[in-house]
């Protein structure tokens, strides 16, 4: 038995099955796109596009719809509420083939939320304008080259730029010096300072030239007292002094790094060590009687010294933390001898000799100063005191000398 065949239903089927294979197809490719104001056709987003894909991601949202977004929408919250949820994300690239892009999974959804937004790097593309200039990492961002780089480009002119040297609130440049490590601000040389200091003295011998003999001063020998029969004839005198001390004050003003004046006053002191006198014939002196001959008797005094003087410094040149230094000056020295008593043999003989008188005096100074912190030295000091011809009291002497060594400190400011 033959069954008819109705061909004249096949092609209705065949349109039937076509369309319900579009309709779930297109369905399931359905594509949004942002609004563009270009008026170039909407192309093909069935497959990615391959229009310049870095820079570019799609977004592939629960419901199947994609959407193709610059990077830097990254920045914005998207919880794809339209969609069917937050969309997962792909970073176009380009693949080997020229006309087709191919898409990488990044690890990043949702997209941010309602507070803070999500960032990714995002590198350099390789057509980087190589005309932007990265710092070295050990380079002087101030511009100098202590740490190793070299001096900032200008980005006008291109050309490399002179640091500006650092200045003091005055304008003067303020001064440095290189102690090896790095640099050290000294302070400012050009100004007032003040010193202090302390050391020991040494007194040299006060050798008497002439002396007081009841009318006028009179030369070597002379007889102490009104001439009688045995008086004894005095040739030489001298006094001699223990080591002692010496402090110092002086106030001035830097002309100069290199060069300063100033007002130095102090005091020294030395105790007497012996009254030294030689008898030319055999005698009575002071109610005993001597031999001729030189004596040296142990006596109790002391030298007071206080020099007034007008000083002027000049230092090595340059701005270094060590400063060698010489000096020197002119003005008064007040002195004062007082010899209290002396001894002759077990004998104790009161002199009770004190006298005063202001001379003219001169100085020199060698020494160093070393700068600890700005404005602040140490130094140390060798200083000679003389005074021309001094008279104290009764006596006439030779040249009065007196060394020192001093430390101390200035301030300068």
């Amino acid at each position: 038995m033959r069954i008819p065949i109705h061909r004249r239903a096949s092609p209705f089927v065949l349109l039937l099955v076509a369309s319900t294979y579009f309709t779930f197809t297109a369905k399931a490719q359905r594509l949004t796109l942002p609004e563009s104001a270009s008026s170039s056709p909407t192309p093909n987003f069935s497959m990615p596009p391959p229009v310049g894909a870095q820079g570019q991601i799609l977004k592939t949202y629960p419901n199947g719809t994609k959407r193709v977004v610059p990077l830097s929408s990254l920045n914005s919250w998207d919880d794809g509420k339209d969609f069917g949820g937050p969309p997962t994300l792909s970073f176009l690239e380009p693949s080997p083939t020229q006309n087709s892009t191919s898409s990488k999974n990044l690890s990043i959804a949702p997209i941010g939320d309602a507070t803070t937004p999500a960032t990714a790097p995002v590198p350099l593309p390789s057509s980087a304008d190589s005309t932007i200039q990265i710092p070295m990492a050990n380079s002087d961002p101030m511009g100098g080259s202590a740490m190793g780089g070299s001096a900032p480009v200008d980005p006008l002119s291109g050309a490399p730029t002179t640091p500006t040297p650092l200045q003091t609130v005055s304008g003067k440049p303020a001064p440095l010096s290189d102690g090896g490590v790095g640099t050290t601000d000294l302070g400012t040389y050009d100004d007032f300072f003040m010193n202090t200091s302390v050391g020991g003295s040494i007194q040299g011998q006060l050798t008497a030239r002439r002396v007081f003999n009841g009318n006028n001063m009179q030369a070597y020998p002379y007889i102490p007292s009104t001439p009688s029969v045995g008086a004894a004839t005095i040739s030489a005198e001298n006094f001699t002094f223990e080591p002692g001390f010496r402090f110092d004050v002086e106030f001035g003003y830097n002309i100069y790094d290199w060069l300063g004046v100033s007002l130095q006053s102090g005091v020294i002191y030395n105790a007497v060590n012996q009254y030294n006198l030689t008898v030319a014939d055999t005698g009575t002196l002071y109610g005993q009687t001597f031999a001729a001959g030189s004596y040296q008797l142990p006596a109790d005094g002391e030298l007071l010294q206080v020099p007034i003087q007008i000083d002027g410094i000049l230092r090595w040149p340059g701005k270094t933390a060590f400063k060698p230094f010489i000096g020197g000056g002119v003005g008064a020295i007040w002195q004062q001898l007082d010899v209290n008593n002396f001894t002759f043999g077990t004998t104790n003989i009161q002199a009770n000799y004190c006298r005063s008188a202001f001379q003219f005096g001169f100085n020199g100074q060698v020494g160093a100063n070393y700068t600890v912190t700005p404005g602040v030295d140490f130094y140390g000091v060798f200083k000679l005191l003389g005074a021309f011809t001094p008279r104290i009291g009764n006596y006439d002497f030779e040249n009065s000398y007196n060394f020192a060594l001093e430390v101390g400190i200035q301030s300068r400011f």
